[in-house]
């Protein structure tokens, strides 16, 4: 009688916990669609290419300013709007997410699984066309963060046989931000060190020791690290 009392007890806490875990998959399905914003419309018909960062749909979460981060998404970002697209597969909808109510978002890159994660940046000194969505290289006193841009460039002639008018041209800029400005990064040494010129001889070194690169995040981030400790000091 005891064995059965136990065995009955056992499927019983068996059964709750499995109800449990699916009523917890279902609440952060729900949840996930109250993620709103307005329909995608396709628009880049005409233009050759695609105005998507790294083409097409990504892996990656997102995180509102209310606080409730959604991973596992299907996200793409348009580089062109600059805005960033969900797909709900319980849904079956295609939407822009509201740029207001997005704190960051992370994108992972196909092949090497790295994670990127972007933040909106809004400032009365920016202008339209350079705020919103930036990917984060380095947060500290001054930051480097990266603008992915596409620009439509247009064709001379029309090809009449794509039918399309022009194509997608795609750029990365670097830029670092202090919270108030957004400045380029500069793309060679010398323009760096006029920059520091208090700390001249200590990046020059740094620059020797570590092999430093511009066109290389990591040693950008690297280089940025070194001058806020020297700011700092």
């Amino acid at each position: 009688m005891k064995h059965a009392i136990k065995y009955i007890l056992t499927v019983v806490c068996v059964a709750l916990t499995i109800a449990a875990g699916a009523q917890g998959k279902a609440s952060k399905k729900t949840a996930i669609q109250h993620i709103t914003g307005e329909p995608f419309v396709y628009y880049y018909a005409t233009v050759e290419g695609l105005p998507f960062y790294m083409g097409g749909w990504l892996m990656g979460s997102v995180t509102m300013k209310s606080g409730e981060t959604y991973d596992g998404l299907q996200l793409r970002y348009d580089c062109f709007k600059d805005d960033l697209i969900y797909q709900n597969s319980l849904t079956n909808s295609v939407i822009i997410i509201d740029k207001n109510s997005i704190s960051q978002f992370t994108l992972t890159h196909l092949g090497d699984g790295r994670i990127e994660t972007f933040k909106p940046i809004v400032n009365k000194n920016l202008k339209e066309q350079n705020g919103r969505y930036f990917a984060i290289i380095l947060e500290d006193s001054l930051s480097v963060i990266k603008k992915y841009e596409a620009t439509e460039e247009q064709y001379s002639n029309v090809n009449m046989t794509e039918k399309k008018t022009g194509i997608f041209a795609h750029k990365e800029s670097r830029y670092t931000w202090d919270g108030n400005e957004l400045k380029s990064v500069p793309r060679f040494r010398r323009m760096l060190l006029r920059q520091y010129p208090q700390h001249k001889e200590d990046l020059r070194k740094f620059f020797f020791h570590n092999h430093i690169r511009m066109k290389n995040d990591d040693d950008v981030k690297l280089l940025y690290q070194e001058i806020n400790r020297l700011v700092r000091k």
